[in-house]
């Protein structure tokens, strides 16, 4: 008997522990998943994009190697990609259009291209160029002349060398610039290399027990603990309306992936679930190792879409407008679909939505394309940006049907469903992934409709009941009262 109960204690106790502990998934070679309602649940997903080609430096005619692989840039017809000791231009086919090499400084001596990081294109064919090892950026002409070379920005106060890493450039010809071990946020630069502002400003949490020994300790007990610093953006693009998608990498930050608006503030929205975009919460591999995901990269299309690369287990997650994660794709290894050491992501222009991979380990670009599943919810997310949701209909039903598990599908299918007066339906896709606002006011609706549906028929059963209650009571009382007149 004791031995029985020694037993069921320890299943017990393996149960609770089983429950208390935090769900993680357990990472393949490649990554194709997305994620439930509720708690963090992680389910399969089909292939959502797939190589088209892999390219090496023997492919580009011209290029000794593709070693240090670093920022990228996509243009409406050409590809800029940062290596070694020069800017690669390329068409959309990948044929070279020029090598950015040697070129003739601004004093007139001969220079070279070295450490290229950062790149950005205006729309009037300007190329802006990070330099970081160099300390400074340089800018380019349509025709690969060198017409600018910034240094530290003027009004700058730093206690480092100045290492400008990614540079987006907005309509006003201002510069934002990431610069290494510049912790106060995005510097805010202006035509004429002035410093303006630190942008989009961060700020860093601090636990009780941390503020309660930080105010005993001694000294030198402060001296060997981390320095507390706000934390450092890793990249970020621009969209159309001037806005900056930025990721941050520091584990335990809140919202590290942001969207900036002019005055630096974060807009980026929560999804239905009050989630914000983070990749991944939690994992697990062969290796043991455990979540977060370390977000080192982003890119955005012109439909409100973006992709940001998780450079700890090499995976791309892709999110709609409203923090709404599509699908996962990529993954660590050598395989085809996987990385070693992924750097930089991009968007190609045009419909085909193809997306390009720098990975520096590998010496290589990949060149993905989406697979059927991928660009039905490419299709149907665009028709919703353009506001066209009964045309988007069909192609979350596509989605759908090839993965059961897609809940921004159910999400769109169950609300446009409501929308249409089908509140039934609409409970039953909702009611799967748990979104209770909508499938609130679907049970409102439907509730309304029964009552309108049956009340009349209930009043008037109540009516004729109480008709016949009053009927016979009043029969009882006239029997009893005539039954006293007899006697």
């Amino acid at each position: 008997m004791r031995k029985l109960i020694k037993t069921s204690m320890l299943l017990l106790l393996t149960g609770i522990m089983v429950l208390l502990t935090p769900l993680t998934v357990l990472a393949d070679s490649s990554s194709n998943y997305t994620f439930g309602s509720g708690a963090v649940v992680y389910r399969k997903a089909p292939i959502a994009y797939e190589v088209e080609k892999v390219y090496h430096a023997r492919d580009f005619e011209g290029m000794d190697d593709l070693s240090e692989l670093a920022g990228m840039f996509v243009t409406e017809d050409s590809v800029f990609v940062s290596t070694a000791g020069a800017v690669l231009v390329l068409d959309y086919d990948f044929n070279v259009r020029h090598i950015l090499s040697d070129y003739t400084d601004l004093n007139g001596n001969a220079a070279k291209i070295n450490g290229p990081d950062g790149i950005f294109v205006t729309d009037d064919g300007l190329i802006y160029i990070c330099e970081p090892a160099q300390e400074h950026i340089l800018v380019f002409d349509s025709n690969y002349q060198l017409i600018e070379s910034f240094g530290k920005p003027e009004g700058l106060d730093l206690d480092n060398r100045y290492q400008p890493k990614r540079i987006v450039v907005d309509s006003l010809d201002r510069m934002y610039v990431i610069a290494t071990g510049v912790y106060d946020g995005i510097l805010e630069i202006n035509s004429d290399n002035k410093f303006q502002r630190y942008f989009g400003t961060t700020t860093v949490s601090i636990s009780v027990m941390e503020i309660f020994f930080r105010a005993i300790a001694s000294e030198a007990q402060l001296s060997r603990q981390a320095l507390i610093l706000p934390t450092e953006y890793t990249s970020m693009t621009i969209n159309d309306k001037g806005f900056l998608y930025t990721t941050i990498q520091t584990l335990g930050v809140e919202d590290p992936v942001r969207l900036l608006n002019v005055n630096g503030d974060n807009i980026m929205p929560e999804n239905w679930e009050g989630d914000s975009p983070e990749g991944d919460t939690s994992y697990a591999t062969q290796g043991n190792y455990a979540g977060p995901s370390t977000l080192s990269y982003i890119d955005c299309n012109e439909y409100g879409m973006y992709m940001i690369l998780d450079s700890k287990q090499n995976r791309i997650f892709t999110y709609d407008s409203a923090s709404n994660m599509l699908f996962v794709f990529g993954g660590r290894g050598d395989k085809d679909g996987c990385f070693l050491n992924p750097v930089s992501i991009r968007w190609m222009g045009g419909e085909s939505n193809r997306v390009i991979i720098a990975d520096r380990l590998a010496h290589s670009i990949t060149v993905m394309k989406p697979t059927n599943y991928a660009n039905a919810i490419f299709e149907a997310v665009r028709l919703e940006a353009e506001g066209d949701r009964v045309a988007a209909v069909p192609y979350w039903q596509q989605a759908l049907a090839m993965n059961n598990n897609c809940n921004v599908a159910k999400d769109a299918l169950g609300r446009e469903l409501y929308w249409e007066g089908d509140y039934k339906g609409s409970q039953e896709l909702l009611g799967e992934i748990l979104r209770n606002d909508y499938y609130s006011k679907a049970f409102e609706k439907t509730r309304e409709g029964l009552i309108r549906t049956y009340a009349p028929a209930a009043v008037a059963i109540l009516a004729v009941l109480i008709v016949a209650l009053m009927f016979l009571r009043r029969r009882r009382r006239l029997k009893k009262g005539g039954y006293n007149a007899d006697e």
